[in-house]
């Protein structure tokens, strides 16, 4: 009923005008960096020393969230591509910077009625004749991936009166005052769709919500969310549900491919009066050894004066004469120190790795053992026990 009461007195004080007024932040947003690398990294190390990843942000995580992010570092820097592994950067440094606003940073409520009432009306009232979503650019990318391009409901009047009128509910949700950014919808998912893991927009979709309207399903088809425990929660909407959500810190996806003819939703966005976080201060944080083992970093210059490859992929195993419970922390030995890459235990045994010729890895056991130190050499699948 506290919600009910907010949002009602909200929606009475809506108005036209609010269509001019409006801003968005929609749009993936650019991820490529424009500083000198130099700079950047200087900037890095001024900021949060020699260390990665730095205390100042792993003394705000759950232990359980850092070993999450220490194993998303690991599956990006086995990507190859150079913007593929920037742009995955980005989303981890976003993600570990981000303030957090609520525990576990996500709730599910019913939507007010009235509201609801709309909403569903408009949908059926046009159910029969949506458009594509990207019919007036083609080229945009929503993230949503599968055998059917999703379709779209146009209710952008409609959409101006939720977004402001359910703006109280979302402030009580965060305990802090609010400005309306952003609203999407209703965007129609298909047979087969889904959603790739990501981060929203961090100027602008910093407290969010999912208003689902209406679905014709053959299963569930849940949202999932990573939250404060670095856990994802899968979360399985109902028509009248909204799920609250900090989409700018919390990876989320939809990686069960839909089964049914169509699932129906909103996005509200919203950010804290006076916000000023932004993608500057998330370039700055990814560390100096983001790009160790690129193809575009992966040549020497040799004695003769030619060009040498020197990139290489090697493998780090557990062991099999690893005590049961040990772990093992595999760090890259770089100029600016230990940069750790993956954890080796008894669920996550072997690593794959990008690297190159003379690289160093230090191996260091849960159990106060001493480290190990193994140096990449040129020999082709090369393959490291870390355990004796």
């Amino acid at each position: 009923m506290r919600y009910l009461a907010l949002a009602l007195a909200a929606l009475a004080s809506a108005d036209d005008d609010r269509l001019a007024r409006r801003i968005h932040g929609d749009k993936i947003f650019d991820t490529k960096s424009y500083v000198d690398e130099r700079d950047r990294v200087a900037e890095f190390h001024r900021r949060y020393g020699q260390k990665w990843p730095p205390p100042k942000l792993t003394s705000k995580e759950l232990p359980s969230y850092t070993e999450a992010m220490v194993h998303r570092e690991a599956e990006i820097m086995l990507l190859q591509d150079s913007q593929a592994r920037w742009d995955a950067w980005m989303f981890l440094a976003q993600a570990r910077l981000m303030h957090n606003f609520t525990v576990p940073q996500w709730e599910v409520v019913q939507a007010p009625p009235e509201i609801y009432a709309k909403l569903l009306k408009n949908v059926r009232d046009h159910l029969a004749n949506p458009r594509r979503e990207r019919e007036d650019d083609a080229t945009a990318h929503s993230g949503v991936e599968g055998p059917n391009e999703p379709d779209f409901i146009d209710q952008e009047r409609l959409n101006y009166e939720v977004l402001d009128a359910l703006k109280p509910l979302h402030e009580a949700w965060c305990q802090c005052e609010l400005e309306p950014t952003s609203v999407y919808g209703v965007r129609l998912y298909r047979e087969g769709a889904t959603l790739v893991d990501h981060l929203d927009v961090p100027e602008t979709h910093v407290i969010s919500s999912i208003l689902h309207i209406d679905s014709k399903l053959d299963a569930p088809y849940p949202i999932e969310i990573q939250d404060v425990t670095g856990d994802y929660a899968a979360v399985n909407l109902q028509p009248g549900q909204m799920m609250f959500y900090e989409s700018a810190k919390c990876f989320h996806r939809r990686s069960i491919p839909m089964r049914g003819d169509y699932y129906g939703s909103v996005f509200l966005h919203y950010r804290p009066k006076n916000w000023t976080f932004n993608r500057v201060d998330i370039r700055v944080a990814i560390p100096p050894h983001w790009g160790e083992g690129l193809g575009r970093r992966s040549v020497a210059v040799g004695e003769d004066g030619d060009v040498e490859d020197t990139s290489i992929v090697v493998e780090f195993a557990l062991g099999r004469g690893a005590p049961a419970g040990v772990s093992v922390e595999l760090a890259w030995a770089g100029p600016d120190g230990l940069a750790p890459v993956t954890i080796l235990s008894s669920e996550s045994q072997d690593a794959r790795l990008g690297t190159h010729v003379g690289h160093r890895f230090v191996a260091t056991p849960s159990n106060d053992d001493a480290a190990r130190e193994f140096v990449v050499s040129s020999s082709p699948g090369q393959r490291f026990e870390v355990w004796p």
